[in-house]
């Protein structure tokens, strides 16, 4: 449950979004249990747009296939069904990572000192700067 505060500064917060020139904006807080704990919507649908923005509106979100599958596997991480630190659990899912090379400076490759692990790919210190072979 959010408190009466919260949800005013919540408000406020997206308020100074279409102060700053984003015709308009929506935000929704859903808690753990999935129950929605909050939501609101303000501004204009669009730049040339009449109406209003709703909490109902359906709009076209681009680029952003990263942070929603970075948002589904933190949630499966949470659940216990996805693994951060071990590198078993990445080259099951992806039995390709297991045998990658890594390239060297000299434009070389060498076999990769360590394995892959989920929270590599998510910091992108597991960059796939390498070749799967």
């Amino acid at each position: 449950m959010l408190t009466t505060t919260t949800k005013e500064n919540l408000t406020s917060a997206v308020d100074k979004v279409i102060t700053a020139g984003v015709p308009g904006t929506s935000v929704c807080v859903v808690g753990k249990d999935g129950k929605e704990l909050f939501s609101y919507a303000t501004g204009k649908r669009g730049l040339e747009s009449p109406e209003q923005m709703t909490t109902e509106n359906i709009f076209w979100i681009a680029s952003c296939t990263k942070m929603i599958t970075g948002i589904a596997c933190m949630q499966l991480v949470e659940q216990g069904k996805m693994i951060l630190d071990d590198v078993g659990f990445v080259e099951n899912i992806c039995p390709g990572l297991k045998n990658v090379k890594v390239l060297k400076d000299d434009g070389t490759l060498e076999d990769k000192k360590r394995g892959i692990r989920l929270r590599m790919l998510f910091t992108h210190t597991g960059m796939l700067m390498a070749i799967l072979i």
